[in-house]
């Protein structure tokens, strides 16, 4: 998958912390719940996956703490190259957006004909540096 995919450490270490991170900080109720309630959560992410942005933005308040930092030796590219990949991955874990993802996932393999193992390397759009980072979210 790494070599398929075209992911280089950076990718690896993002993808690990999102993993690790996704659910941090987690009140044990559900984004629906902060919207209605308007609670503060709700208000200071416009009830936009209130949840998911939460844990991205905990998480990062964590990982810039002097005593957890492993970040501050990236290049500037990098922690942006980082950063974009750790939230993207944790915003994707809404599950309000769950239907729509699937959706374009299933539209690139079929206009990919992508099926039963065939064509599987056309899911990850080379085309330009963008398209690449794109299709590897």
């Amino acid at each position: 998958m790494i070599k398929f995919a075209d992911l280089n450490r950076l990718d690896l270490v993002s993808v690990l912390i999102a993993a690790i991170s996704h659910d941090y900080g987690h009140d044990g109720l559900n984004n629906a719940y902060h919207v209605n309630a308007i609670s503060d959560r709700a208000i200071r992410y416009s009830d936009q996956s209130v949840q998911e942005n939460w844990h991205a933005a905990e998480s990062f308040s964590i990982l810039m703490d002097k005593k957890f930092n492993f970040l501050e030796g990236f290049s500037n590219d990098d922690f942006k190259t980082f950063r974009k990949r750790m939230v993207g991955i944790i915003l994707s874990t809404d599950m309000a957006k769950h239907v729509n993802d699937l959706a374009s996932f299933n539209a690139i393999l079929e206009k990919n004909s992508i099926s039963n193992g065939k064509n599987q390397e056309k899911i990850i759009n080379r085309e330009s540096a963008k398209t690449l980072f794109d299709s590897q979210q």
